[in-house]
């Protein structure tokens, strides 16, 4: 993928990592201009002169304005640095010319991964569902069953049914999805289904209660008019993806629960990749399933 100039965006750029990092004051003000391409081979003292009114703000007359500027910048410098490391910034045990490290870790690393967030490059609902399906971690705590489902039937000495063939479904089968929590927590079940097409399954109107304790959650769930899930469509495979948080995410599409299926859209998937990034304290599973002929 071609990337959008980083000249071209700086600005914006500087400012999101600025606002990520918490740098606000003096510190805002020099990461801005020491960070640009521009003042690349610029002296931190005349970074110091440029912003000279800046730095001394608020600062007691009586003090020598010839030096301090210059001091405050190094400060400030150094503050920038050290937070840029705890972000994953490498020096690799050098001491002079950090700001130079962390302007190449920055555009190079930080960069891409800005933009491909959404804020400049336009992405599929497809990439987006891949990378929320990257960050979900395969499980065996999702399955799909019949409905009804068959009472075992296994004479003495008949093998049993291998774990490949019992997550595969011929067309317009019904089924229940079973989801097995290990905490009590919000479920947010999302699927994309054979056609490519993506569906948030719980909340919904199969599932109006997203809030559970510990234990075996059904979809549908008791309380939805609903019975089962019906597999129409084309062959193929079916991905599930289960966000497991502990409060309601603060997401402002999530469907009511007398809704009907919310298929999803790029907006709806930005959304919740932005909110995954920030909320740490969740569970991400994934499964997939075949629907065959």
């Amino acid at each position: 993928m071609n990337l959008p100039r980083y000249e071209e965006h700086e600005e914006e750029f500087l400012k999101a990592m600025a606002n990520r990092f918490g740098f606000s004051g003096k510190t805002w003000d020099v990461f801005m201009e020491r960070f640009r391409e521009k003042n690349i081979n610029s002296l931190d003292k005349d970074i110091a002169v440029y912003l000279e009114a800046e730095l001394i703000e608020g600062i007691k007359e009586s003090a020598d304005h010839t030096t301090l500027p210059a001091t405050i910048l190094r400060d400030r410098l150094k503050v920038i640095c050290n937070k840029l490391e705890a972000e994953g910034c490498d020096y690799q045990g050098k001491i002079k010319g950090k700001w130079k490290i962390a302007k190449h870790w920055l555009r190079e690393e930080l960069y891409p991964q800005w933009l491909k967030q959404g804020r400049l490059i336009t992405l599929t609902g497809k990439q987006l569902w891949q990378q929320l399906w990257e960050q979900a971690n395969p499980t065996n705590k999702i399955q799909p069953v019949l409905f009804p489902k068959p009472l075992p039937t296994l004479e003495m000495g008949e093998a049993e049914m291998s774990q490949e063939e019992s997550l595969s479904f011929p067309l317009n089968s019904k089924i229940r999805l079973e989801v097995n929590l290990e905490s009590a927590g919000y479920l947010l079940l999302l699927e994309k289904g054979t056609s490519g097409k993506m569906w948030c399954l719980c909340p919904s109107g199969f599932a109006p209660q997203p809030q559970h304790s510990e234990g075996l959650v059904i979809l549908p769930q008791y309380n939805s008019r609903h019975r089962y899930f019906k597999l129409t469509g084309s062959p193929g495979e079916e991905e599930i993806v289960a966000v497991i948080t502990k409060d309601m995410p603060g997401l402002d599409w999530l469907p009511k629960p007398d809704e009907k299926l919310l298929q999803l859209r790029e907006e709806h998937l930005m959304g919740l990749l932005d909110y995954l990034s920030d909320y740490r304290d969740c569970q991400i599973l994934r499964m997939t399933y075949t629907v065959t002929v």
